[in-house]
């Protein structure tokens, strides 16, 4: 991490907390007492990241002196029991509210929970599918013979080790060894990771992932074996010499702060937090159990400060994959594909579970100088405004948005690689994201990848864009560099507006010669539209007036599906409707012009203009507007061209 970062990482975690510590320790139980609170308010429980967040609860109250957290957990296990609480899913074992009811049983904290687990026990060792191995898969799937996923490590192996334990069925015990063991037989790879699933891109196809959550949940059935399996065990030495050497192998992909990124062998994808947390408890345990030795410990420790990067103080946490069983090709790219959420349903049980075996572990605080830096950002833009912001360290580029699509022109710094167009970046969310993806960015997570929130795949370069401007002349356009000056006007919750001055350029004028223009250019836009406003003032030597094209860029390759364009003289309107499927949907772009300035429509390679008539020193208004099939308004291109219908009696000029 730079420098630079450091420090807005520090300040940014010293405004969400209050405190004045440069350099701040956090108490682990507190941790998991703050995630689990945050948890228990924000999902179903009765899904399985609920058994997840339960069986965290249930370590938890057993490393803690106060009782209440062991009470609330038996008090919300005895709801799956009466059916107010529906445990569903792939698995029986869920119906008893998963794994944490059958250790709670285990340690003989709660009589009452003996026959519950026993029941469900029963039923899902007579009940549940199995592949052709034997593993115990998934009720739903249609090739269970076939099909079997990492997952099943945490639904299966745990519940039956520890009712094994507790009921005194070595054949549970016998299961839930041979489940974990047989599904890494199947699903590790020669880096000594794992995959996720087989059989669902088609028969006997294993995918190509090294998905961080799906090496978290092979880490969580491997962990529960090294350290409640008997010694005594028959295969208690192929455990440990399997975690071992699992572990070595997820350590060596741990980046610089002590995380793992969604897929762990790609650095250029995100950090995930779910699965860094469920490895992390892992490796705890490893350590506690002497599997890993001492030497390992400060890798865990800087795992547990790296993580609170992605933990708030109210118990938020952020950058968490949401579900996913192997998506699209079950390539790596599929899998990088999938976006982070911020407090998904999988995201609080990982870290309970690690904070909580860090107190195991005597681990009473830890460093966290940079705790809460990405819920901070979240939290402080997730409220939808407009927003404008000029970003000197970024080439000048200057980006601006609202609650519906963002946009941006470029610097003079790059005026060698790009001129005045104006690029879209697409979002799906109404919260302000130039901020966030710009840091993202800086980290190694480029921004035209969508993860969760939109993209940036609109392609500008020395065009256009979308709603570019150029001086029209000799059947062409003639167009200028990016701009030279800029002022920010106004940068308010519900509107911005800013000024854009161009130096002059030469346009071949034909028989009357060449002339010089200059353009400036006031843009503004409000909440809840898909359009900001133009003002535009040209000045020329020329004697004449001039014609000005408002153009708009699309891809136009020999691979690429035809743009739809729509013009209308009566209404001002130009529209390209293009596909950017199947990664990016399809976007509707558009320029409204006065109609009685229009002299036409134009086309010059792969940008479409309107022609406005305009006098040297008048300033003339257009509107510039993006529609994404991605974003909750517009999901087709009818809805897109009946939004223009409505927009268009609204705007004046």
């Amino acid at each position: 991490m730079n420098s630079k970062l450091l420090f807005l990482f520090v300040l940014m975690s010293n405004l969400l907390f209050a405190q004045p510590e440069a350099d701040k320790r956090v108490a682990t139980l507190t941790v998991a007492e703050r995630v689990l609170n945050k948890g228990l308010a924000t999902i179903d429980m009765g899904l399985y990241p609920g058994s997840l967040l339960m069986h965290g609860m249930a370590e938890l109250s057993i490393v803690q002196k106060d009782p209440k957290t062991l009470s609330r957990a038996l008090e919300l296990f005895a709801q799956f029991n009466s059916g107010k609480i529906d445990g569903r899913g792939s698995f029986i074992s869920y119906k008893a509210g998963g794994s944490g009811a059958a250790y709670l049983t285990y340690l003989k904290k709660s009589p009452a929970l003996t026959d519950q687990v026993a029941r469900f026990a029963e039923k899902m060792v007579s009940e549940q599918k199995r592949s052709a191995e034997g593993i115990l898969t998934a009720n739903w799937a249609k090739d269970s013979l076939d099909q079997v996923f990492i997952d099943m490590a945490f639904a299966v192996t745990p519940y039956l080790l520890y009712s094994g334990l507790a009921l005194n069925k070595p054949e549970y015990v016998d299961k839930a060894v041979f489940e974990t063991l047989e599904l890494f037989r199947v699903l590790q790879d020669a880096n000594g990771l794992l995959h996720q699933g087989r059989g669902f891109q088609g028969k006997g196809v294993i995918s190509q992932d090294n998905w961080s959550r799906g090496n978290g949940w092979g880490a969580f059935g491997l962990a529960s074996l090294v350290r409640d399996l008997p010694d005594s065990h028959p295969q208690k030495k192929a455990v440990n010499a399997l975690a071992k050497s699992f572990f070595t192998a997820v350590l060596s992909h741990q980046n610089k702060n002590g995380l793992w990124h969604q897929e762990m062998t790609d650095t250029s994808s995100y950090v995930e937090t779910s699965g860094s947390g469920l490895m992390l408890y892992a490796i705890g345990i490893a350590i506690e159990k002497k599997v890993l030795d001492q030497s390992y410990l400060p890798a865990f420790k800087k795992g547990l400060s790296g993580y609170m990067a992605y933990i708030g103080d109210d118990g938020s946490v952020s950058h968490t994959c949401g579900s996913c069983l192997c998506p699209g090709k079950g390539t790596k790219a599929d899998y990088k594909k999938q976006g982070w959420k911020f407090n998904d349903q999988h995201a609080f049980g990982p870290a309970v579970l690690a904070f909580t075996q860090a107190a195991k572990l005597g681990i009473i605080t830890i460093d966290a100088p940079t705790a809460g830096y990405f819920v901070a950002n979240e939290a402080s833009l997730r409220k939808p405004q407009t927003y404008v912001r000029y970003m000197p360290e970024a080439n000048g580029n200057i980006l601006w948005e609202n609650d519906r699509v963002a946009f941006r022109v470029y610097g003079p710094p790059v005026k060698d690689r790009v001129s005045s167009g104006i690029d879209v970046w697409t979002k799906s969310v109404e919260y302000p994201i130039t901020d966030k993806w710009y840091s993202l960015n800086a980290e190694g997570l480029e921004y035209h990848i969508d993860r969760g929130e939109g993209c940036d795949f609109f392609h500008v370069g020395f065009g256009r864009g979308n709603g570019g401007t150029a001086i029209w002349s000799n059947d062409k356009p003639y167009i200028s560099q990016p701009y030279a000056t800029h002022k920010i006007l106004k940068n308010t919750p519900d509107e911005i507006a800013f000024e854009l001055v161009f130096d002059p350029w030469k346009v071949d004028g034909g028989p009357a010669g060449p002339f010089m223009v200059s353009e400036r250019k006031v843009i503004s836009m409000k909440m809840g539209t898909n359009f900001f406003k133009v003002v535009s003032t040209f000045e020329t030597d020329h004697k004449g007036p001039i014609t000005v094209g408002i153009g708009i860029s699309y891809v136009g390759m020999p691979d690429h599906d035809k743009p739809e364009i729509l013009t209308d003289p009566k209404t001002g309107l130009l529209n390209v409707w293009e596909s950017y499927l199947p990664a990016n949907g399809e976007l509707g772009t558009s320029i409204i012009a006065n109609p009685a300035l229009i002299s036409g429509f134009a086309t010059h390679k792969n940008e479409q203009f309107v022609l406005v008539n305009v006098k040297a020193g008048q300033p003339i208004t257009y509107y510039v507007g993006a529609g994404w099939t991605k974003n909750p308004h517009v999901k087709t291109k009818q809805q897109w061209l009946t939004y223009l219908e409505n927009e268009l009696p609204k705007l004046t000029f």
